[in-house]
């Protein structure tokens, strides 16, 4: 593991080529620190899929930015435990492909815990539920976030604004919604299979009974189960921020709230087998954090770089130059309502006693101009600590005895991770009889359109093939 301090990355030298780790941009040997990530293209490479050990946890980070990059997405978190749990924090722009570089499938995707409702948190929620049923997830998707915001104001007219129906579930309704046309011309094929069975209340330790949003059966893929974080009540009752806590795989996640641009945005906390680890979100630098991450084996903590450098990188834009001080104020209106600056982040690693095992600075653009910013000003508050950066395809295995960062040799031309067909399903939305000898239910994915006008493969009144059904 690298030790960082002082100005250097941990002894690597700034502008150092670039090691090929995937779907990297075309800067093999740039000179250019804004252009290089010498820290992440250090790290031994992780090749998936890789057996994890019954006593091991892994975090894979997929979407480590706040801006849609090549060489990072908006965000997202990947926990896996040796259990056979698996969760997924946050869901941001541009995510899919990159779970699905890294051959990790729907099936396995099924549980998304939000730790608020931005875009750049849960765009790619629609690829994840839209398509889930049509690769290997034939049974619901279950998402957590927080309830209503609960939030009035009034505008520069003196009208009222809100109280909104802005939560979790409000959100997965209209969800459901906007997806009708998909999810409805996708169902003639198969979304739900036999034997399954909905987990309870008491089975995943949740704050309330599963109640679905749509008319969907209770095991279709299409359904969606929302479970609603009640912030408001927040230690106000021994465990009341208990979010999932699931008997047989031994995973408790407790959420806590965060300073976020509205009310209800919240961090997580995973707890296993002795280990643990946190997922900030965005957030304010607050006192909760200091309480939670008490001895936390891994801090994923939110970080973004001055506002001065982020007006610059964004408008392209230099002082001086009309409109600079436009995009100053923005970034830095952004930066004093929503985030934690860099030297801010130094500090919370200065407070938390004992200090994380490993602390990983995300939601942060790292090249090496900005990652060598950054360890300068984290490192006036925080001179000691392990600290990493957070990038897409970097891949955290954490034991009791070590933790372990890599980054992932994937392919950019990956195509769905491959699972097994089932042996039974259940009749699609859409069928037909097979034939009048048998009563076997298949889908019929010409039911829903108009093929008066289509060009068929055999002529029906000569019998010769137009063309190939099977391609070629």
């Amino acid at each position: 593991m690298l030790k960082l301090s002082g100005t250097t990355l941990g002894g690597i030298a700034l502008g150092s080529p670039l090691l090929s780790f995937g779907n990297s941009p075309s800067n093999e040997g740039s000179s250019d620190p804004s252009q290089t990530n010498s820290y992440f293209n250090s790290l031994p490479a992780f090749t998936p899929p890789e057996p994890l050990a019954p006593d091991e946890m892994r975090i894979t980070i997929l979407g480590s930015s706040c801006i849609p990059r090549l060489s990072q997405e908006c965000n997202s978190v990947y926990v896996e435990v040796g259990s056979g749990d698996q969760f997924v924090f946050d869901c941001g722009t541009g995510v899919a492909a990159k779970y699905n570089a890294m051959g990790i499938p729907m099936s396995r995707m099924d549980k998304i815990f939000f730790t608020h409702l931005h875009a750049d948190h849960t765009s790619d929620l629609t690829h994840i539920y839209c398509f889930g049923p049509a690769e290997d997830r034939k049974s619901p998707l279950f998402i957590f976030g927080p309830e209503n915001s609960g939030f009035t104001y009034y505008d520069p007219n003196n009208v009222q604004r809100g109280p909104y129906n802005d939560g979790t579930r409000a959100f997965c309704e209209s969800f459901r919604d906007m997806h009708r046309w998909h999810t409805e011309s996708f169902s003639f094929g198969v979304t739900s299979l036999p034997g399954y069975t909905l987990p309870t209340q008491e089975d995943w330790g949740l704050p309330a009974p599963l109640v679905k949003v749509s008319d969907d059966s209770f095991d279709d893929g299409y359904c969606i189960y929302p479970v609603e974080l009640n912030w408001q009540n927040y230690g106000k009752t021994p465990g009341d921020n208990v979010a999932y806590h699931n008997k047989t795989t031994g995973v408790r996640i407790t959420h806590f709230p965060a300073i976020h641009t509205r009310m209800g945005s919240v961090s997580y906390r995973l707890d296993w087998n002795g280990l643990s680890m946190i997922f900030s979100g965005d957030s304010k630098p607050n006192k909760e954090m200091l309480s939670h991450a008490k001895g936390v084996d891994v801090l994923i903590h939110e970080m973004v770089m001055p506002a001065q450098v982020w007006a610059e990188k964004n408008s392209g834009l230099k002082p001086g130059d009309p409109d600079y001080e436009q995009a100053y104020n923005y970034a830095l209106m952004v930066q004093n309502s929503s985030h934690t600056p860099q030297g801010a982040f130094g500090y919370i690693m200065s407070q938390i006693i004992p200090p994380p095992r490993l602390t990983v600075a995300t939601h942060f653009q790292a090249e090496d101009d900005t990652i060598t910013s950054a360890i300068q000003s984290v490192r006036n508050h925080a001179p000691v600590g392990e600290l990493a950066f957070a990038s897409d395809f970097m891949v955290i295995n954490v034991s009791a005895s070590r933790i372990l960062q890599r980054r992932a040799i994937v392919s950019p031309y990956a195509f769905y991770p491959v699972s097994p067909a089932p042996d039974d399903v259940n009749t699609p939305k859409y069928w037909k009889w097979q034939d009048d000898a048998h009563t076997i239910a298949v889908g019929n994915p010409t039911a829903q359109i108009i093929t008066t006008d289509e060009i068929p493969a055999v002529d029906p009144n000569t019998g010769e093939f137009h063309y190939n059904t099977n391609g070629y």
